[in-house]
């Protein structure tokens, strides 16, 4: 009796980790339908319904937010023109996504991303202490809502799409509201968290050297020769202000401070220099570099205090992560969801 129970439960265990798995693969791949890398797709693959609760999600549901997507990358912003209807009445022309051979990866992804916020949506109703009647919840929506019905009309010409459309704005909007009231709340940072980090951490919290210099940049190699012939400590900066053709040549020609590896190679050589010492004619892909040196700063160790709003920025987001997965976990055991197609 004893080995059918840890049976059972062993079947259930493998279960519920064979689901989460599967996912994550396709909320973090978008890897759902794909039988394999070298078959082509076709229309049975995109032929599916999902049940999420009690919500449908169905082929034309995912066909609508995967044309919504395309035409946001591929229909520029109506400018100029009222109610962003095109000029002379006539039809705007909104390329279909679907009539190309679909991106399979986008697709699946967009998928996965509406079983999670449906998933997500549907749990977060039965939290008491979260009102979903509070109008001010949907004000951001709503004013969503109606910019992106005047940016592209084309896709929302019916009621049914323009419904559509903006549901999918304000369940987006209400689940970040959620997180943000709901779930991150329950993070904390203490000051005991954050000392034990920087003191197994220490190698993470140390500036290395760093440069401060100035650089009169040339596209002409003859007439790079000409300025440094002339630049000495005094005149640099101006004659980077006259000369460079570089963005800081405004500021006489300042740049950093930075560390070895954060610039192009060329300017390597400033960790060699001594302040007040000019170098050049290096050429790079950009051009005739002439480098003047203006100051050193040594590695240092960063203090406690120094390092401390990093630290508490990177465990609050690190433990924000975590309790979001817990968050999604509990609706996956809470609310089924089952599909058309066995995959």
């Amino acid at each position: 009796m004893l080995n059918k129970k840890r049976l059972v439960f062993l079947v259930i265990l493998v279960g519920c980790f064979v689901f989460g798995a599967y996912f994550w693969k396709i909320r973090h791949t978008g890897a759902f339908f794909w039988r394999s890398a070298e078959n082509s797709t076709s229309a049975d693959d995109m032929d599916f319904t999902v049940h999420v609760g009690d919500y449908l999600i169905t082929r034309e549901e995912v066909e609508w937010e995967y044309k919504l997507y395309m035409n946001q990358i591929e229909t520029p912003e109506v400018v100029g023109q009222t109610e962003g209807q095109p000029v002379n009445g006539e039809k705007p022309d909104v390329l279909d996504p679907l009539v190309k051979k679909p991106n399979m990866e986008l697709y699946n992804k967009i998928l996965a991303d509406l079983i999670e916020r449906k998933l997500l949506y549907q749990f977060l109703e039965s939290d008491q202490k979260f009102t979903l009647k509070e109008p001010s919840r949907y004000t951001a929506c709503v004013q969503e809502w109606a910019d992106a019905s005047k940016r592209l009309p084309a896709l929302v010409q019916n009621t049914k799409n323009s419904e559509h459309l903006k549901s999918m704005l304000c369940e987006k909007s209400i689940l970040t509201q959620y997180v943000r009231d709901r779930v991150n709340p329950a993070v904390t940072v203490s000051e005991d968290d954050i000392h034990s980090y920087f003191n197994t951490h220490k190698a993470e919290f140390v500036e290395p050297a760093r440069v401060v210099i100035r650089q009169i940049a040339i596209g002409n190699e003859d007439e790079a020769k000409k300025i440094r012939a002339k630049a000495n400590v005094q005149n640099f900066a101006q004659l980077a202000k006259e000369n460079s053709i570089t963005p800081e040549a405004k500021q006489g020609g300042i740049l950093g401070p930075f560390a070895k590896g954060e610039m192009p190679s060329v300017f390597d050589i400033a960790f060699e220099m001594s302040p007040g010492s000019i170098q050049g004619i290096l050429k790079s892909t950009y051009g005739f570099h002439i480098l003047m040196l203006e100051k050193k700063i040594p590695r240092f160790e960063l203090s406690y205090e120094a390092a401390k709003p990093k630290i508490t920025k990177d465990l609050t987001q690190k433990r924000q992560e975590e309790e979001y997965k817990k968050w999604v976990e509990s609706a996956l055991n809470t609310i089924p969801i089952k599909s058309s197609r066995a995959f």
